[in-house]
Protein backbone atom coordinates (compact mmCIF):
# COMPACT_ATOMS: atom_id res chain seq x y z
CA UNK A 1 0.00 0.00 0.00
CA UNK A 2 1.39 3.40 -0.99
CA UNK A 3 2.32 5.81 1.79
CA UNK A 4 -0.25 8.51 1.21
CA UNK A 5 1.92 11.18 2.76
CA UNK A 6 4.09 10.83 -0.34
CA UNK A 7 1.15 10.74 -2.77
CA UNK A 8 1.67 14.19 -4.31
CA UNK A 9 5.24 13.24 -5.29
CA UNK A 10 4.83 9.57 -6.13
CA UNK A 11 1.73 9.93 -8.27
CA UNK A 12 -0.80 12.66 -9.02
CA UNK A 13 -3.76 12.20 -6.68
CA UNK A 14 -6.37 12.32 -9.46
CA UNK A 15 -4.51 9.55 -11.29
CA UNK A 16 -4.46 7.40 -8.15
CA UNK A 17 -8.18 7.88 -7.63
CA UNK A 18 -8.93 7.14 -11.29
CA UNK A 19 -6.80 3.99 -11.24
CA UNK A 20 -8.47 2.66 -8.10
CA UNK A 21 -11.97 3.46 -9.33
CA UNK A 22 -11.44 1.92 -12.77
CA UNK A 23 -9.82 -1.20 -11.28
CA UNK A 24 -12.64 -1.62 -8.77
CA UNK A 25 -15.31 -1.26 -11.46
CA UNK A 26 -13.45 -3.53 -13.88
CA UNK A 27 -13.11 -6.26 -11.29
CA UNK A 28 -16.79 -5.86 -10.47
CA UNK A 29 -17.64 -6.49 -14.12
CA UNK A 30 -15.54 -9.66 -14.02
CA UNK A 31 -17.29 -10.81 -10.83
CA UNK A 32 -20.70 -10.07 -12.33
CA UNK A 33 -20.06 -12.09 -15.48
CA UNK A 34 -18.41 -14.96 -13.59
CA UNK A 35 -21.42 -15.05 -11.21
CA UNK A 36 -19.82 -17.61 -8.89
CA UNK A 37 -16.08 -17.09 -9.13
CA UNK A 38 -13.47 -17.29 -11.88
CA UNK A 39 -11.16 -20.23 -12.51
CA UNK A 40 -8.51 -18.53 -10.35
CA UNK A 41 -11.06 -17.98 -7.59
CA UNK A 42 -11.95 -21.67 -7.53
CA UNK A 43 -8.31 -22.75 -7.58
CA UNK A 44 -7.46 -20.57 -4.57
CA UNK A 45 -10.57 -21.69 -2.69
CA UNK A 46 -9.65 -25.33 -3.31
CA UNK A 47 -6.14 -24.73 -1.95
CA UNK A 48 -7.51 -23.01 1.14
CA UNK A 49 -9.97 -25.81 1.86
CA UNK A 50 -7.25 -28.43 1.45
CA UNK A 51 -5.00 -26.68 3.99
CA UNK A 52 -7.47 -26.10 6.80
CA UNK A 53 -6.41 -26.89 10.35
CA UNK A 54 -8.34 -26.51 13.65
CA UNK A 55 -5.78 -24.07 15.04
CA UNK A 56 -5.86 -21.94 11.91
CA UNK A 57 -9.66 -22.02 11.91
CA UNK A 58 -9.85 -20.59 15.42
CA UNK A 59 -7.39 -17.85 14.50
CA UNK A 60 -9.26 -17.05 11.28
CA UNK A 61 -12.60 -16.75 13.04
CA UNK A 62 -11.11 -14.45 15.69
CA UNK A 63 -9.50 -12.15 13.11
CA UNK A 64 -12.55 -12.05 10.87
CA UNK A 65 -14.75 -11.20 13.87
CA UNK A 66 -12.61 -8.17 14.68
CA UNK A 67 -12.77 -7.15 11.02
CA UNK A 68 -16.55 -7.55 10.83
CA UNK A 69 -18.77 -4.50 10.25
CA UNK A 70 -19.72 -4.46 13.93
CA UNK A 71 -16.13 -4.86 15.10
CA UNK A 72 -14.82 -2.18 12.76
CA UNK A 73 -17.62 0.19 13.78
CA UNK A 74 -16.61 -0.11 17.43
CA UNK A 75 -12.96 0.45 16.58
CA UNK A 76 -13.91 3.47 14.46
CA UNK A 77 -15.75 5.15 17.32
CA UNK A 78 -12.80 4.56 19.65
CA UNK A 79 -10.28 5.80 17.07
CA UNK A 80 -12.38 8.89 16.32
CA UNK A 81 -12.69 9.75 20.01
CA UNK A 82 -8.95 9.36 20.59
CA UNK A 83 -8.11 11.40 17.49
CA UNK A 84 -10.47 14.19 18.59
CA UNK A 85 -8.86 14.29 22.03
CA UNK A 86 -5.27 14.13 20.80
CA UNK A 87 -5.57 16.71 18.03
CA UNK A 88 -8.04 18.95 19.85
CA UNK A 89 -10.37 19.12 16.85
CA UNK A 90 -13.40 17.20 15.63
CA UNK A 91 -12.03 17.13 12.10
CA UNK A 92 -9.90 13.97 12.35
CA UNK A 93 -12.85 12.16 13.93
CA UNK A 94 -15.08 13.30 11.08
CA UNK A 95 -12.62 12.04 8.45
CA UNK A 96 -12.20 8.66 10.14
CA UNK A 97 -15.94 8.06 10.49
CA UNK A 98 -16.74 9.42 7.02
CA UNK A 99 -14.12 7.19 5.37
CA UNK A 100 -15.61 4.08 6.96
CA UNK A 101 -19.24 5.09 6.35
CA UNK A 102 -18.60 6.06 2.74
CA UNK A 103 -16.68 2.89 1.92
CA UNK A 104 -19.33 0.79 3.64
CA UNK A 105 -22.13 2.42 1.66
CA UNK A 106 -20.34 1.93 -1.66
CA UNK A 107 -19.58 -1.68 -0.73
CA UNK A 108 -23.21 -2.44 0.10
CA UNK A 109 -24.50 -0.81 -3.08
CA UNK A 110 -21.92 -2.61 -5.22
CA UNK A 111 -22.90 -5.97 -3.76
CA UNK A 112 -26.47 -5.41 -4.96
CA UNK A 113 -25.41 -4.21 -8.42
CA UNK A 114 -22.81 -6.92 -9.10
CA UNK A 115 -24.91 -9.68 -7.48
CA UNK A 116 -22.06 -12.18 -7.41
CA UNK A 117 -22.64 -15.46 -5.59
CA UNK A 118 -20.49 -16.58 -2.67
CA UNK A 119 -18.75 -19.95 -2.53
CA UNK A 120 -21.10 -22.87 -1.84
CA UNK A 121 -22.44 -23.21 1.69
CA UNK A 122 -20.77 -26.62 1.93
CA UNK A 123 -17.30 -25.03 2.07
CA UNK A 124 -18.19 -22.11 4.36
CA UNK A 125 -16.93 -22.37 7.94
CA UNK A 126 -19.10 -19.40 8.91
CA UNK A 127 -22.43 -18.69 7.26
CA UNK A 128 -22.66 -15.78 4.81
CA UNK A 129 -25.59 -15.35 2.44
CA UNK A 130 -25.46 -11.81 1.01
CA UNK A 131 -23.85 -11.03 -2.39
CA UNK A 132 -20.12 -11.56 -2.58
CA UNK A 133 -18.37 -8.66 -4.37
CA UNK A 134 -16.63 -6.82 -2.75
CA UNK A 135 -15.65 -8.13 0.69
CA UNK A 136 -17.21 -5.81 3.25
CA UNK A 137 -14.83 -7.03 5.95
CA UNK A 138 -11.76 -6.14 3.90
CA UNK A 139 -13.24 -2.85 2.70
CA UNK A 140 -14.13 -1.69 6.21
CA UNK A 141 -10.85 -2.77 7.78
CA UNK A 142 -8.67 -1.02 5.21
CA UNK A 143 -10.89 2.09 5.01
CA UNK A 144 -10.76 2.55 8.78
CA UNK A 145 -7.06 1.82 9.24
CA UNK A 146 -6.10 3.93 6.22
CA UNK A 147 -8.02 6.90 7.60
CA UNK A 148 -6.41 6.45 11.01
CA UNK A 149 -3.01 6.20 9.34
CA UNK A 150 -3.72 9.42 7.43
CA UNK A 151 -4.45 11.28 10.67
CA UNK A 152 -1.39 9.89 12.44
CA UNK A 153 0.81 10.48 9.41
CA UNK A 154 -0.27 14.11 9.16
CA UNK A 155 0.97 14.81 12.68
CA UNK A 156 4.03 12.55 12.76
CA UNK A 157 7.32 12.08 10.99
CA UNK A 158 7.94 9.98 7.90
CA UNK A 159 9.12 6.90 9.81
CA UNK A 160 6.02 6.78 12.02
CA UNK A 161 3.77 7.42 9.03
CA UNK A 162 5.35 4.63 6.98
CA UNK A 163 5.13 2.17 9.87
CA UNK A 164 1.44 2.90 10.44
CA UNK A 165 0.58 2.46 6.76
CA UNK A 166 2.46 -0.84 6.60
CA UNK A 167 0.59 -2.10 9.66
CA UNK A 168 -2.73 -0.98 8.17
CA UNK A 169 -2.01 -2.86 4.95
CA UNK A 170 -0.89 -5.96 6.84
CA UNK A 171 -4.06 -6.00 8.94
CA UNK A 172 -6.25 -5.69 5.84
CA UNK A 173 -4.39 -8.53 4.11
CA UNK A 174 -4.77 -10.68 7.24
CA UNK A 175 -8.53 -10.14 7.20
CA UNK A 176 -8.59 -10.89 3.46
CA UNK A 177 -6.81 -14.20 4.06
CA UNK A 178 -9.31 -15.20 6.74
CA UNK A 179 -12.23 -14.54 4.39
CA UNK A 180 -10.66 -16.83 1.80
CA UNK A 181 -9.74 -19.47 4.37
CA UNK A 182 -13.25 -19.53 5.85
CA UNK A 183 -14.67 -20.10 2.37
CA UNK A 184 -16.96 -17.07 2.32
CA UNK A 185 -15.25 -15.02 -0.39
CA UNK A 186 -13.41 -15.35 -3.68
CA UNK A 187 -10.04 -13.77 -4.42
CA UNK A 188 -11.91 -11.36 -6.68
CA UNK A 189 -13.96 -10.17 -3.70
CA UNK A 190 -11.06 -9.51 -1.35
CA UNK A 191 -9.04 -7.72 -4.03
CA UNK A 192 -12.09 -5.58 -4.70
CA UNK A 193 -12.27 -4.82 -0.98
CA UNK A 194 -8.60 -3.83 -0.95
CA UNK A 195 -9.16 -1.50 -3.89
CA UNK A 196 -12.21 0.15 -2.34
CA UNK A 197 -10.54 0.46 1.07
CA UNK A 198 -7.47 2.00 -0.57
CA UNK A 199 -9.69 4.47 -2.43
CA UNK A 200 -11.25 5.50 0.88
CA UNK A 201 -7.77 6.03 2.28
CA UNK A 202 -6.65 8.20 -0.64
CA UNK A 203 -9.78 10.34 -0.41
CA UNK A 204 -9.33 10.64 3.36
CA UNK A 205 -5.80 11.87 2.77
CA UNK A 206 -6.90 14.48 0.25
CA UNK A 207 -9.73 15.72 2.46
CA UNK A 208 -7.69 15.76 5.66
CA UNK A 209 -4.77 17.56 4.07
CA UNK A 210 -7.16 20.27 2.90
CA UNK A 211 -9.05 20.45 6.20
CA UNK A 212 -5.95 20.68 8.36
CA UNK A 213 -3.92 23.05 6.18
CA UNK A 214 -2.25 26.05 7.88
CA UNK A 215 -5.20 28.31 7.05
CA UNK A 216 -7.70 25.90 8.64
CA UNK A 217 -6.14 25.16 12.01
CA UNK A 218 -8.84 25.09 14.64
CA UNK A 219 -11.36 26.25 12.05
CA UNK A 220 -9.97 29.81 12.05
CA UNK A 221 -7.80 31.64 9.52
CA UNK A 222 -4.23 31.44 10.72
CA UNK A 223 -1.70 34.08 9.80
CA UNK A 224 1.98 33.16 9.60
CA UNK A 225 4.37 34.65 12.13
CA UNK A 226 8.06 35.47 11.84
CA UNK A 227 8.81 31.92 12.91
CA UNK A 228 6.73 30.55 10.05
CA UNK A 229 3.22 29.13 9.72
CA UNK A 230 1.75 27.59 12.82
CA UNK A 231 1.48 23.81 12.91
CA UNK A 232 -0.73 21.43 14.81
CA UNK A 233 0.97 19.70 17.71
CA UNK A 234 -0.99 16.81 19.23
CA UNK A 235 -1.31 16.89 22.98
Amino acid sequence: MTNLTDAPRSAPAPAMVAALVSSFIGLGVVAHHAVAGTALDHAVLGWMVAHRHPGLTSWAIAVTTVGSPAGVAVLAVIAAAVAWWRVGSARPAMVILAALAGAGAVSSLTKVIVAAHRPAAAVQLVTETDPSYPSGHVTGTLALLSAVAVVIGHHSGREVSTTVFVLAAAAAVAVACTRLYLGVHWVTDVVGGLLLGSLAGVLAYLVYRRMMGPSNVGGRPHAPTEAGPATIVPR
